[in-house]
């Protein structure tokens, strides 16, 4: 076998004439679909050809349930129950993968329907709670990662809702710091997750939390225009989010210390916390520009440059629509800009100046 044709097939079939894999070993199931994937364009129309295929299937079947009571919720119930089963029976054909998806996604929406409407009473609430527990359960069951963390986000959207419908949006601004402190609690123990049981879970409910908290955050940006005369606050105190926020913020601050300045350097050490306190000072009213350096803080402790994107584009479509929404001129937002613009490069200086000065020697310094 020449060196410039091997493939990822040839490797898995000399590991395993040479008894370092087993054909029930994860690793060898991993290196055998590795060498079957076919180029991302034909994923892609194969993928997108099982959602038309899928969905218009669904509308066919599902115009049979109108003539019978509870229609709906056994319609919907068949095809979360194939969806299950399919894709724990199919984990390397793309086409099953994505019409498995597009059929629990649409037999979670028929069947908490038809069971909203078989109850009768506070319909829209009935829906709501249902999709939050038929959401935490396939969580579980449906052993896909995209699908894992459409739950999540389907789950922590009903909640949020939920909290909308029941008249207690004091409550909302608690969510968004909840949901983060979660992902700061998972991110610290992915070492031990990754190697346990949970391994499946961890990256879509990682995943999930991020993009709630997210969503969330933006809805502190809402603006309704005077004219409309309507007197509802999606986001009502959001300082409350911006103390809780804050606290994270500097725990996570604590974390990434270490790699900015020596412990010795006090100077630095009081002056970065000193920059950390001020920074939360300026975001009392917006406190999505704290969710976003939290991310990115995450995401430079733990070496992910998706988490850190993810994190300043977050950030900077925060910083644009809640500028859209302020009650100000556009003089006076223009001039904000500038001074925050200085302000960074100042800080950035004076960070650069401090932690590369000497810090004072210890006694046992050698």
């Amino acid at each position: 076998m020449s060196r410039s044709n091997v493939t990822l097939q040839d490797v898995a079939n000399t590991l395993l004439a040479e008894k370092l894999l087993s054909k029930d070993d994860s690793r060898f199931r991993y290196l055998e679909n590795r060498s079957d994937l076919q180029p991302w364009y034909i994923r892609t129309m194969v993928g997108f050809g099982a959602w038309l295929a899928s969905l218009l299937l669904i509308g066919f079947v599902a115009s049979f349930s109108l003539a019978m009571d509870g229609g709906y919720a056994f319609i919907g119930l068949a095809l979360i129950v194939g969806a299950v089963l399919t894709r724990r029976r199919y984990d390397s054909n793309d086409f099953l993968i994505q019409c498995a998806l597009a059929s629990s996604l649409a037999g979670q929406a028929l069947f908490a329907n038809g069971f909203a409407e078989t109850v009768g009473r506070d319909e829209f609430e009935i829906y709501l709670g249902f999709v939050l527990i038929v959401s935490s359960v396939l969580f579980i069951l449906f052993p896909d990662r995209i699908h894992r963390v459409i739950m999540v986000l389907l789950a922590t959207g009903s909640l949020t809702t939920l909290f909308f419908v029941w008249e207690a949006n004091s409550f909302v601004p608690l969510l968004g710091p909840a949901f983060t402190g979660a992902l700061i609690f998972l991110y610290r123990r992915v070492p031990r997750l990754i190697t346990s049981r949970y391994t499946a879970f961890v990256r879509p409910m990682m995943n999930g939390l991020m993009l709630s908290a997210f969503g969330l955050l933006l809805l502190s940006t809402v603006y309704l225009l005077p004219e409309l005369g309507v007197d509802f606050q999606f986001y009502p105190r959001p300082w409350i989010s911006t103390l809780l926020l804050g606290g994270l913020f500097l725990y996570v601050g604590r974390l990434i210390r270490p790699s900015l300045a020596d412990d010795s350097n006090t100077t630095a050490s009081l002056l970065f916390y000193g920059m950390m306190v001020a920074i939360i000072a300026c975001s009392w009213a917006a406190p999505g520009l704290l969710l976003g350096l939290i991310i990115v803080m995450l995401g430079a402790e733990s070496g992910s440059k998706t988490v850190v994107g993810g994190g300043i584009g977050f950030f900077s479509i925060f910083l644009a629509v809640y500028f859209y929404g302020i009650e100000v001129t556009m003089l006076t937002k223009s001039i904000t800009l500038v001074a925050a613009g200085v302000a960074i490069l100042v800080s950035r200086w004076a960070i650069l100046r401090v932690v590369a000065a000497p810090g004072p020697r210890r006694p046992d310094h050698a």
